[in-house]
């Protein structure tokens, strides 16, 4: 038997032994970055209950192969489960976005969208096709559509039918939009609150130190929210106004002024009028806990009885101050003031930070926006517009969107003049310019007294670079945006260095305090507000006619 020659066959490479992959290595890594995530966004507490937890996890994997089947078998439970609910859930998102709406129009309208023939009857099911035409066998299925029946059931487009069709299906849609609005405003009507950030603190105050031993600060900075800035004015810019009254449980305005407490002596005590920004009018502390409350408290302890009227207003400037007791004395419907008392300095530094160095008064705001008219004023149409708005889905979408991506522009504007760098201004000259203007409307007040027959005491207030010692959480305070210490610490100083009688700087009313009293660069929590008044009280118990 003849032998028969060997085949070449091609020799089989020789077997590779790959390193397994790194199927160990993702459980590790995946929660490190985690953990990373966790600690850049600041949640610090979460990133070192996480980092614990993998830690144990791990070294356990590592001692117990068994622990490490049971957490594999439980990883691909939890997964299997997991998957199945995020199916249910995705899929019901697109049924109830895409293929209900869809099967509603079609539905009102009777509009077959999967008919070829909606609308006409033919006699045959033959089309017509071009020349060039590709192989039908070369797109399997794909005019399967045409083997139905033409029923021409559909109503014609444009038909009176169809017409009211399209109408229902947009009646619905906006019954639809409407319910799930009210449902989105229904569950967010319990939200905690919601800090009023970005343009005005750019953080949330109530997460202050200062303010987290305050039981009520949440409460409080959602009513401040609720009493606004009050009305255009033509004259003062803006203000609380005849009528405009706002009443809750802390924070109380009543024609113009805010709610102090009451001494025994009732109307018989001398009446005293304050003015100053938002640390006058209060922010940060309740009605009870004002600058003029407490004053009114540590005077009656004293065995002395006034009557205060807190005109304190968020925002002013020394200037809007001086045009607000003009206006005030003028419209005469008060029990004319014995001593008025002004506390301000911060806003008009400010003023000229913001703005650049400058010789006339001005206020933080220019332009405000218009206030919302009144019910009796609205139309219908605006009533309308302006009640879907709030509960429309659609539109709180809108809302939403617009203030992630936004440009987080506050809902009052700035004055129309560009706010100049904080680099480009000279403390020096924008220190002079400031008490210049301040000692204006000293001056102004003053002749006032003399022809109205009052007294009145201005105070220089401090704030956060007039404090020594801070305390820890107020350091993380120094220099937010717009309050750099090479601006603002020689600006202070010199400020300080040209404040002449009548003037009383308190300044260093809250030094010696190593608790935090600031829980932003001026305003300060109850305490630092009792404080202050415990500087201000000699000096206007010396000024009340005996």
């Amino acid at each position: 038997m003849r032998d028969l020659p060997t085949p070449k066959w091609s020799a089989l490479p020789p077997a590779r032994l790959s390193a397994p992959p790194p199927r160990r290595i993702l459980p590790i890594v995946v929660p490190l970055v985690l953990i990373a995530g966790l600690w850049l966004l600041g949640a610090h507490e979460l990133a070192v209950i996480a980092l614990v937890l993998v830690t144990i996890v791990t070294a356990a994997t590592l001692v117990s192969p068994r622990f490490r089947e049971l957490l594999d078998r439980g990883a691909a439970w939890l997964g299997h489960h997991v998957g199945r609910l995020l199916t249910i859930v995705l899929l019901g998102l697109v049924q109830l976005v895409i293929f209900t709406p869809v099967s509603l129009f079609a539905r009102a309208t009777r509009t077959d969208p999967m008919d070829p023939f909606a609308g006409r009857r033919v006699d045959s099911r033959w089309l017509p096709r071009p020349a060039d035409e590709s192989d039908l066998r070369s797109r399997q299925f794909g005019d399967e559509r045409y083997r139905r029946e033409a029923t021409g059931s559909s109503t014609p487009v444009g038909s009176p039918r169809w017409i009211r069709g399209v109408v229902g299906a947009v009646v619905l849609l906006l019954v639809a939009d409407v319910a799930l609005g009210s449902l989105i405003v229904w569950i967010d009507r319990g939200d905690p609150y919601d800090p009023v950030a970005g343009p005005v603190f750019g953080f949330d105050p109530v997460a202050q130190e200062a303010l987290v031993a305050q039981d009520n600060a949440a409460q409080l900075f959602r009513e401040f929210g609720s009493a606004g800035l009050g009305a255009t004015d033509p004259f003062i810019g803006w203000r609380f106004g005849t009528g405009v009254t706002h009443e809750s449980d802390l924070v109380t305005v009543t024609d113009g002024a805010r709610r102090s407490n009451s001494s025994a002596a009732g109307s018989d005590g001398p009446e005293v009028w304050f003015f100053g920004g938002s640390t006058m009018y209060g922010s940060g502390q309740a009605d009870d806990a004002t600058i003029p409350s407490a004053l009114v408290d540590a005077l009656a302890a004293n065995g002395v009885a006034i009557n205060a009227t807190n005109f304190g207003h968020p925002a002013y400037s020394q200037w809007q101050q001086v045009q607000l007791l003009e206006a005030e004395l003028s419209a005469g419907t008060r029990a004319p003031p014995d001593v008025v008392v002004f506390y301000d300095g911060f806003n008009d530094l400010t003023l000229q930070t913001q703005f650049g160095v400058h010789d006339e008064p001005t206020h933080l705001f220019f332009g405000l926006t218009t206030p919302a008219a009144t019910v009796d004023e609205k139309t219908v149409a605006q009533t309308v517009r302006s009640w879907w708005a709030d509960h429309s889905s659609v539109a709180l979408a809108i809302g939403r969107v617009r203030d992630a991506f936004g440009d987080d522009a506050p809902a009052i504007q700035v004055a129309e003049i560009e706010a100049a760098p904080i680099g480009s201004i000279d403390p020096i000259a924008a220190a002079d310019a400031a008490v210049a203007i301040h000692r204006r409307g000293v001056d102004h007040v003053t002749a006032l007294g003399a022809g109205y027959g009052f007294d009145a005491l201005f105070f220089w207030q401090p704030y956060l670079y007039t404090k020594d010692p801070l305390a820890p959480a107020e350091v993380e305070l120094v220099g937010l945006p717009g309050y750099d210490t090479d601006v603002w610490f020689p600006m202070t100083e010199r400020v300080r260095s040209r404040l002449a009688d009548p003037v009383i700087d308190l300044s260093d009313a809250l030094d010696g305090e190593a608790r935090s009293l600031f829980w932003d660069f001026v305003h300060t929590n109850e305490a630092g507000a009792a404080l202050i008044s415990d500087a201000i009280l000699p000096h206007l118990q010396a000024s009340l006619p005996s």
